[in-house]
């Protein structure tokens, strides 16, 4: 088993989680796994800085990511960035659930 972000190959006992998707399952190392995880937290706290360089340091993992992980970045990141409102807007960040 690969990951599908990194293509890392799955050592004996080393675990990968599983994320549904609506395309099928798709399959993430610890390290690309923890890396969603704090994107996640990161847009919860509006935390713009850090978020930036998790996202960066996904980006670097993920240069031949599988097409299945790129649609589900693509629609988990689209829903991350509405938890930080433009400069016009004045929504406020406790509404933000991704």
């Amino acid at each position: 088993m690969k990951c599908d972000c990194c293509l890392k190959r799955k050592k004996l006992f080393e675990s990968f989680a599983a994320v549904k998707t609506e395309n099928g399952k798709l399959n993430l190392c610890v390290d690309c796994n923890d890396l969603a995880y704090k994107l996640r937290d990161d847009a919860k706290e509006g935390n713009k800085d850090k978020f930036n360089k998790h996202l960066e340091e996904l980006e670097k993992r993920c240069k031949k990511a599988k097409p299945i992980f790129e649609d589900w970045k693509k629609s988990f990141l689209a829903d991350l960035y509405k938890c930080f409102p433009s400069e016009e807007s004045t929504a406020d960040n406790e509404k933000c659930q991704p």
